[in-house]
Order: structure tokens, then sequence, then C-alpha cells
């Protein structure tokens, strides 16, 4: 019979300080590369390109609410509260068809993206543009109702009605563009 040697065990004793110090190091290192990654997909962000180019209207707004804001102007050189209204309008339409034109293309961005054709980047790039007009067209509400309390329900459909007419004039303007190019293409056959 084959005897096997006799194994003892060590007991090494351990101090509570040692797993504190393990638990310690592994937050302190998840933290540290969480404040690293989230920089990291802030800067990402910031360098991306946005899908529409800028909004000139919710500029022209900004600024004549900021003048009228400004303590330093006397009152007779604010802006008069119909021209802050009717920038607000302007910038209220601009939203509108910018948030329509995103809808529109919902479907097809989704299916581009499903099919591989389009990268996560530009992806992202729209998910984005979409909540940034979300966000501008509730700041629109809230500076609506500052002015005047359920002015909301007038104010949207006027704004819609506004964009709606504005698409019209434009997609007339092209048809009569058109009609005069085929036109000068039609006397040139004959």
């Amino acid at each position: 019979m084959d005897e096997q040697p006799e194994t003892t065990q060590e007991n090494i004793p351990i101090s509570i300080i040692t797993p504190l110090i393990y638990v310690g190091v592994t937050l302190s290192l998840f933290i540290l590369f969480s404040i690293i990654y989230r920089r990291k997909r802030v800067e990402n962000l910031s360098h991306m390109q946005p899908i529409f180019k800028t909004n000139y209207n919710s500029e022209i707004y900004n600024e004549l609410k900021a003048k009228n804001d400004d303590p330093s102007i006397k009152k007779e050189n604010k802006v008069h509260e119909k021209v802050l209204k009717a920038a607000l309008l302007r910038k209220a339409v601009e939203s509108i068809r910018r948030s329509m034109k995103l809808k529109e293309f919902e479907s097809s961005f989704n299916k581009l993206y499903q099919l591989g054709l389009i990268g996560d980047d530009f992806y992202k790039q729209y998910e984005i543009q979409i909540k940034y007009q979300e966000l501008e067209i509730k700041e629109i509400v809230q500076e609506v109702e500052s002015y005047k309390k359920g002015w909301v329900q007038t104010f949207f459909p006027l704004a819609q009605e506004i964009c709606f007419n504005e698409a019209l004039r434009r997609r007339l303007k092209a048809t009569d563009e058109r009609s005069e190019v085929l036109t000068e293409l039609w006397d040139l056959k004959t």
C-alpha cells in the first residue's frame, strides 16, 4: 500500500483591511474608467456635425430675448413684445419643419441602418437630432406659455399652417422652375 504523505494546510491570518483595500482599488479603477469613457463619449458627440444647418430663426429670437433681458438696456431701446412673438413664431415654424423632415425620413433611416448601409455614427447623429428637436419644441412651449397662458392651443396650429404654406410655396416654385426648363428643352427640340 502506498502511503500518501499527510498534507497540512497552513492558515494564514488575513486582516480585514486586505478585502477593503481590494474593494477600494476596484471601485477606484471602475470610477476612473467611467470618467474617462464619458469624457471620450462627450468629446465624440461634440465633434458630430448636425444634420440640419444653423437655425437662424432660433438665433434671432435668442438674441432679441437676451437684449430684452439685459438690465443695462433702457426701456425705450428694448424690443417690442410683438416682435419677440413674431420671432418665436418663426423659430417654431422652423422647428416644426425640421421635426416633420425627421419623422418623414424615420423609416428610411431605420431601414438603411438595419441593412448596414449607414454607420452607427450617422444613425446616432440622427437620434441626437430627434432628441434635440423634441427639446426645442418643449422650450418653445415654455416660451409661449410665458407670454400668455393657454396660447399654445392657437400658437402651434398657426405655426403648422405657416409651415405647410411655405412648403406648398416651395413646391410650386420648384414646379414652375421645372416647367420653364422643360419648355426650353421642348423649344430646342422643335
